[in-house]
């Protein structure tokens, strides 16, 4: 934590494990320690959610919590804010074409910004947080992210969008601690939520895959498919309905035996999907919109880095290759990226740093002797 026994410290508490460890650990320690937890959605009376997070039984589960470490504990009544600026943007994005992130999104605008500035309101000189993922000192004396111990649960991709004021507010107690070791400290301390399930990716659309959710939330628009000439070789369901990289599913008609498959390489807004060869979606550049950066220093052209456009995805070596503005920066590849989609997070490493990132805005991918702009 780096900070002296008796500092004030808020916990954000999401009602699961991680979280309510945190707040037990930091109590153990020494520090003042209060529970904050957002209440972001409300969850259908017939609906059940198991391992579910920042819903109505989730911050019942942080009180209890938070009653049994005896301190105190507060809600934030969050959820107009989280339709607004997190549920309705995702829909707005899947009807534009894109691939949002909505998890990236909601640590932006809601838990780093938010509960930091609650936090601090109430006296907070910290706010600590279950994320796995290490905050640091540089030699400078710069706060520096890195990736957790545990590559299994790091969650730095998430965590692209900190700045330097943000990040020195925060604290990642867990970021040296495996999963079993954080159960085991909550097993120890006897907290009520110990053995709680995982939370899911995308905590407001209830374990669905994200296109079932989005069919009961935007209308359905049948449009068609086209090939890489413009040629209408099927019909497609809905924008909901389709991501780039898919190859099952396509109803693409008199479709040769034999012949090459056909994945989805690009979408557009105007319902337009567009099927070809897998080697059309071999990335060659792509532009990142709205970056941010951990350092509040934008890395310079030249700069090879690790380019992860995925939670779980592996990182693909890349070379920084223009700054057309300080928030939009292009990126060449050096090594194979498949699929990028406009909408995703792209992040930069360098090694287990995060440099920061921004939203994929264009792509360019690389075609047999070609390159073909998508967007």
């Amino acid at each position: 934590m780096q900070l002296p026994a008796g500092t004030a410290v808020a916990v954000a508490m999401s009602g699961g494990v991680d979280s309510s460890a945190v707040a037990g650990l930091l109590v153990e320690a020494g520090y003042r320690v209060f529970g904050l937890t957002a209440r972001l959605y409300d969850v259908p009376a017939n609906e059940r959610r198991p391992g579910s997070c920042c819903a109505p039984d989730d911050a019942r589960d942080a009180r209890n919590v938070a009653h049994h470490l005896g301190i105190r504990h507060y809600v934030l009544d969050e959820r107009a804010a989280f339709r607004a600026h997190v549920v309705q943007p995702f829909i707005e994005a899947w009807q534009n074409a894109e691939t949002p992130n909505p998890c990236v999104r909601c640590n932006r605008s809601l838990k780093f910004d938010k509960l930091l500035r609650a936090a601090r309101a109430m006296g907070a000189d910290v706010l600590a947080t279950g994320h796995y993922a290490r905050l640091q000192r540089d030699g400078a004396g710069k706060t520096i992210l890195r990736r957790a111990r545990d590559p299994a649960k790091d969650q730095a991709y998430f965590l692209y969008p900190l700045v330097p004021d943000t990040a020195d507010s925060l604290r990642f107690p867990l970021g040296d601690m495996t999963k079993p070791e954080v159960r085991a400290h909550a097993d120890r301390l006897g907290l009520p939520t110990a053995q709680k399930q995982e939370s899911m990716d995308v905590c407001f659309i209830g374990g669905q895959r994200p296109q079932d959710w989005l069919a009961g939330h935007m209308p359905a628009q049948p449009g068609p498919i086209t090939d890489q000439a413009g040629k209408r070789v099927g019909v497609h369901p809905g924008l909901h309905a389709v991501t780039i990289g898919q190859r099952h599913g396509l109803r693409i008609a008199n479709q040769q035996a034999g012949a090459e498959p056909m994945y989805v390489i690009d979408k557009r807004a105007d319902g337009t999907v567009i099927a070809g060869p897998r080697h059309a979606l071999r990335v060659a550049q792509l532009e990142l919109v709205d970056c941010t950066w951990v350092s509040g220093q934008v890395p310079p052209p030249g700069t090879r880095i690790g380019l992860q456009v995925r939670h779980r995805g592996q990182p693909a070596q890349a070379m920084v290759q223009a700054i057309p503005a300080a928030d939009r920066l292009i990126v060449q590849m050096e090594q194979d990226l498949y699929a990028a989609a406009r909408g995703q997070a792209g992040v930069l490493f360098l090694d287990d740093q995060v440099l920061g990132g921004g939203t994929i805005g264009q792509v360019w991918a690389q075609s047999v002797g070609q390159e073909q702009a998508h967007g």
